[in-house]
């Protein structure tokens, strides 16, 4: 489509001319549910519609136009996605605007017909593949189609996107693989996102030296649902490309996920050694202690494999944490296999959990498996494992009491009445500090704190140094 505008693009024009229709200012409001890919394409959809004269409200009732990104994952997120759905019928009767709905991201790719049948207001839907296609579908909305899905495939090898962001932090989420070929027997990803499509090496410095020059990117986390396989069928590697990131000036810390322990390859490990810039966190999802529910899980690796990757990244890198998901409850699960998992948490010292009880998706295999455990005995396993591993948590941290930790600053509140400021570390720990002066605003300042106390999910600490909005070249 061709958007003439007679302003210069930072402004909103009164109106602008999108092939036969006149837009005139509108405003989007978005609702993002799941994981950070999700986030990352929320940032894709609005940068296509910026030059669409839609503007981002926080206010459901002001907007023209509501969104929402949906994950699948589990049912939680579904149960959510349709009672907010379900909230929005009085939003389409507005005597003032034409106010248009659409349901995109992994719900809606899977049930796209489903929910146009029964949700009377929802205008569209569109798959997980046709982000990069907003502006057409929404074109087609005010043009007057209704109660429309795109949902088709991109069949192609070829993966190549320009990395969006409207937010104007330092900090980025950079797709590099979409996709998953894993197929384990409890999850849809692969039925949402399709098979495993890598970008070039090349492509992705390119895109956040980009962002680094001339956006102020440092910090970038780079997206897949299996991000650790990146660049298999391309020749290339997820360490050869955090040793390229590494040599971009102005980039300050690369982070990575999600990650399968499968694919965490010796070439991976060394480079959690060697880059100075890669994060000292890995999350590397184990999902059970169980290897007998691992094998029906699908999940292709042995606890004592797992083990063995997580003993040669800490000796790579002693200061790495290491973060992990759990499912609790897995079709049958007995309960000598859940004790297995709470073995697990000792031999791994994970520094922080996602636990979550299982859900069945639709289409997966474990959907269809007869299941004997009742909601009451995996709510209590979960309540075994998150409680065992908050206690292995307050331990750990204490060892955080009396050092310094170099801290991004994210953002600002009020804890006990006290104004506090808080960030995170390379490690990803959360860490609180007081402002040195009650006006001084360190928002996404680089700050050294010395830790005074820690609890299992926080930090406090004393500034120590502040470095403004750039690290000093020594870290």
């Amino acid at each position: 489509m061709n958007v003439e505008s007679e302003t210069q693009a930072s402004e909103m024009p009164d109106i602008v001319k999108v092939g036969e229709l006149e837009f005139p200012k509108r405003k989007v409001w978005v609702k993002t549910y799941g994981c950070q890919m999700n986030y990352h394409d929320t940032e894709r959809i609005l940068s296509h519609l910026k030059p669409m004269n839609f503007t981002l409200t926080e206010s459901q009732d002001d907007a023209d136009l509501l969104l929402f990104n949906t994950c699948a994952i589990r049912d939680l997120a579904n149960q959510k996605f349709y009672s907010h759905l379900g909230n929005t019928k009085h939003q389409k009767k507005s005597e003032t605007r034409d106010v248009k709905i659409a349901a995109g991201g992994c719900i809606a790719q899977t049930e796209s017909k489903e929910l146009l049948k029964k949700y009377p207001q929802l205008d569209f839907a569109f798959g997980t593949d046709v982000i990069d296609n907003i502006g057409e579908l929404v074109y087609r909305a005010y043009s007057g189609d209704k109660k429309f899905a795109v949902t088709s495939w991109d069949r192609t090898d070829n993966y190549s996107i320009e990395t969006k962001i409207n937010h104007g932090s330092p900090q980025a989420f950079v797709n590099i693989i979409k996709g998953c070929d894993k197929f384990c027997s409890y999850c849809i990803v692969p039925f949402t996102r399709g098979r495993e499509k890598s970008r070039s090496i090349s492509e992705i410095v390119n895109d956040v030296a980009r962002l680094v020059k001339y956006q102020g990117v440092q910090e970038v986390t780079l997206l897949g649902q299996n991000v650790n396989s990146f660049g298999k069928k391309n020749g290339e590697s997820l360490a050869q490309l955090i040793m390229e990131l590494e040599k971009i000036e102005g980039l300050a810390l690369i982070r990575y996920t999600t990650s399968h322990p499968y694919d965490i390859s010796d070439e991976l490990i060394e480079a959690h050694g060697k880059s100075k810039k890669l994060a000292n966190h890995l999350h590397l999802p184990v999902q059970s202690g169980s290897n007998t529910v691992l094998q029906r899980m699908l999940r292709q690796y042995s606890i004592e494999h797992y083990l063995e990757r997580l003993e040669r990244l800490r000796e790579a890198n002693p200061n790495i944490t290491i973060s992990t998901d759990i499912i609790a409850g897995f079709p049958n699960e007995t309960e000598a296999e859940h004790q297995k998992t709470l073995e697990l948490l000792d031999k791994a010292q994970y520094d922080f959990i996602y636990s979550y009880n299982f859900s069945a998706r639709k289409g997966t295999k474990a959907a269809r498996m007869n299941d004997v455990l009742s909601d009451d005995i995996r709510g209590r396993r979960l309540r075994e494992i998150q409680a065992y591993q908050l206690k292995i948590q307050e331990k750990l941290r204490q060892d955080m009491v009396g050092k310094n930790y170099r801290v991004l600053v994210e953002s600002q509140g009020s804890m006990k009445g006290e104004l506090k400021w808080k960030g995170r570390t390379s490690c990803y720990r959360i860490v609180h500090f007081k402002p040195e002066q009650e006006d001084k605003n360190y928002m996404w300042h680089w700050v050294d704190v010395k830790i005074t106390s820690s609890t299992a999910l926080s930090a406090q600490g004393e500034i120590v140094q502040d470095y403004g909005r750039f690290p000093p070249k020594d870290q």
